[in-house]
């Protein structure tokens, strides 16, 4: 008999693929914004409360980082009501109903001042922008609601094709593709994530029901230059057109503070589940290719 899970944030470019790629192995309740207001608690009690799922899981977040700086320290910006506020009372929601609640995260509840390796599940938090706030906030709401939960950080996701949102490797391919030059930090360290990576790495978080906190992202990290520079090769388009540019000049004039290094680590992932399940970026961006070209 196939798992009952309850799909918040259905229409997001994460949360519409984990839908699209499960379906044959999870019974989805997907319902509408309409259906569901994160922001009226009556309407997450009344959809919560009468769902027959075993499982939450939510997608659904403010994530525009420049946008959520304008909002710094308003509790009652949409930035936090969405990210902390809606987030409490889904969990609350789950515990009154006896569900588990599967939240989905970022590798902005870090500073980026790592200096040796990837960021462990383990490893402090301390948010440097206001979207790292807020969601650091919805992760401490939810340790501390008293529901079964777990929190599945992941980092900069790209999908072959979804309109409705750019992502870091369709904006690369984009501007290469018609012979924009494109500038890369070569001193900062991401660990970009193929969708479908995280779709069959949190298929395998929801069946085990594993609790806590876990990192859900590519095996490795690389910089935004060679990864721009692996763009080109995967393509065959022009690696000329990819310039390096320091990490500290990149952020000049931006709106909220960046992370230097925000790769998170997967080994608590690998030990549960063995590798090959999420990729190395080379291998994201290797099937990657083959959505788009086919």
């Amino acid at each position: 008999m196939k798992k009952e899970v309850l799909i918040v944030g259905g229409s997001s470019m994460v949360g519409s693929r984990f839908t699209e790629l499960n379906r044959d192995h999870f019974t989805f309740e997907v319902p509408t914004e309409n259906e569901l207001n994160l922001l009226d608690m009556q309407s997450v009690n009344r959809v919560v409360g009468n769902s027959p799922v075993s499982t939450v899981v939510n997608f659904a977040a403010f994530t525009n980082v420049g946008k959520a700086e304008e909002e710094k320290g308003n509790k009652d910006g949409l930035a936090y009501k969405l990210n902390a506020k809606a987030v409490e009372g889904l969990a609350r929601a789950c515990k009154d109903s006896g569900k588990r609640l599967v939240h989905i995260s970022t590798e902005y509840v870090f500073d980026g001042m790592k200096k040796h390796g990837l960021y462990k599940e383990s490893d402090k938090q301390s948010p440097i922008n206001w979207y790292g706030r807020t969601k650091y906030d919805g992760e401490e709401l939810v340790q501390g609601s008293g529901c079964a939960y777990t929190i599945a950080r992941i980092s900069m996701p790209y999908r072959a094709r979804f309109p409705a949102k750019p992502d870091l490797a369709r904006t690369f391919l984009s501007m290469l593709r018609s012979g924009q030059e494109i500038s890369g930090c070569i001193d900062v360290i991401n660990t970009p994530t193929l969708i479908d990576d995280l779709t069959h790495g949190l298929k395998l978080v929801i069946d085990h029901e594993i609790d806590g906190i876990i990192h859900l992202s590519s095996e490795d990290g690389i910089s935004p230059f060679l990864f721009a520079k692996a763009i080109t090769e995967k393509f065959g388009l022009d690696g000329n057109l990819v310039k390096p540019i320091a990490f500290n000049v990149f952020c000049e004039g931006r709106p909220a503070p960046l992370l230097k290094n925000s790769g998170l680590d997967t080994s608590k992932f690998q030990g549960l589940f063995g590798r090959g399940i999420l990729h190395t970026v080379n291998g994201g961006l290797e099937n990657f290719k083959q959505q788009m070209l086919y």
